[in-house]
């Protein structure tokens, strides 16, 4: 997979989804606009927003040239990066990035992954990030060495390494890798997680830069913050399910890593409900997470994996035998994830 080489107009797309950000954007917008990296575009998509969000977006696309701006009807986060992806194109971006409305770069975010990804000749490059709520974390020095993640490194650190995550925001991919059904693939949730698992599958590997370049701003409104609809932990199931079910024969360990994936999802659905003060309400979807907990409680692919925490085995183990118990340890200690 190489990048796209159509008469480009920027190097580079960065697409922000926008939906009622007035009081954070002003602060993303000017940590893109302070980038380090000349040849960029910034394309906002103003997903039917009705607080004051259009306006910023116009003013900043009076102001700056560098950046351009979408109107439409709501439509949902993966149809605003979608319509976003075909405008990068249009524009003859031969890179994208994403970044939420409500969170920063580091100056150096676009500059460091892009060389990492020129340098070691890979189609996608991504970073750490870190998370803050009113000051944005002092900015280190960006590095200028990295690591390759070959295939199938990659994919094992996409699933269990927290560095690299499974968020589109970290990461720059060359336009050519992502489609518009990897992006717009049904799921309301963990819809970034297999966008990237079918990204990482076409690409032969990964640079990855040691540094924190994004920011992620933790707010009550932040997607991790939200309550738990009962479409997330039938989305997150499905997401496991399907990587669990599309690893490639040749890649036997990954397979294993990713019945890991799998069974430690409903593991941690399970407490996420638990620790909830109105967990009987989602008792059919406790119920059913309980029987593909105890179903591959014995099963050398699932509860015994080898590449399965410890932690996860045990609490997989007191979901089947000690639930009460399980219940007021996960309500107690589990607080801070509902």
């Amino acid at each position: 997979m190489t990048p796209e080489t159509t008469a480009p107009r920027c190097e580079i797309a960065v697409i922000v989804p926008v939906h009622n950000a007035e009081t954070y954007l002003p602060d993303c917008l000017d940590s893109l606009a302070t980038q380090r990296f000349d040849n960029f575009c910034c394309i906002l998509v103003d997903d039917g927003s009705t607080d004051d969000s259009p306006r910023i977006c116009d003013e900043t696309v009076c102001a700056d040239g560098r950046f351009l701006v979408l109107h439409q009807a709501q439509s949902g986060v993966s149809a605003a990066r979608t319509a976003g992806m075909r405008a990068a194109r249009e524009q003859g971006a031969i890179w994208l990035a994403f970044c939420d409305a409500d969170d920063r770069y580091h100056p150096d975010f676009l500059r460091t992954l892009h060389n990492a990804a020129q340098e070691a000749a890979l189609p996608l490059a991504c970073c750490r990030y870190d998370t803050f709520t009113d000051t944005c974390p002092a900015e280190a020095p960006a590095p200028a060495a990295f690591r390759t993640l070959r295939a199938p490194e990659h994919l094992e650190a996409l699933l269990h390494d927290h560095a690299v995550d499974y968020g589109l925001w970290n990461k720059l991919y060359a336009a050519g890798l992502l489609t518009e059904a990897m992006l717009d693939n049904g799921l309301a949730y963990n819809e970034d997680l297999l966008a990237n698992w079918k990204a990482f599958l076409r690409a032969p590997g990964c640079a990855f830069c040691d540094f924190a370049g994004y920011h992620y701003r933790q707010h009550a409104e932040s997607a991790t913050h939200r309550a738990l609809p009962p479409q997330s932990i039938d989305d997150q199931r499905r997401a496991a399910a399907l990587i669990r079910g599309s690893v490639p024969p040749q890649w036997p360990e990954l397979q294993q890593s990713a019945n890991a994936f799998y069974y430690e999802k409903l593991v941690y659905l399970a407490s996420m409900i638990q620790r909830r003060a109105d967990a009987d309400t989602y008792r059919v979807h406790l119920g059913e997470l309980n029987i593909g907990i105890t179903a591959g409680l014995k099963d050398p692919q699932l509860g015994r994996n080898p590449k399965l925490p410890l932690t996860i085995r045990l609490a997989a183990w007191a979901t089947v035998h000690t639930p009460k118990l399980w219940r007021r340890i996960c309500r107690r200690f589990l607080k801070d994830r509902q």
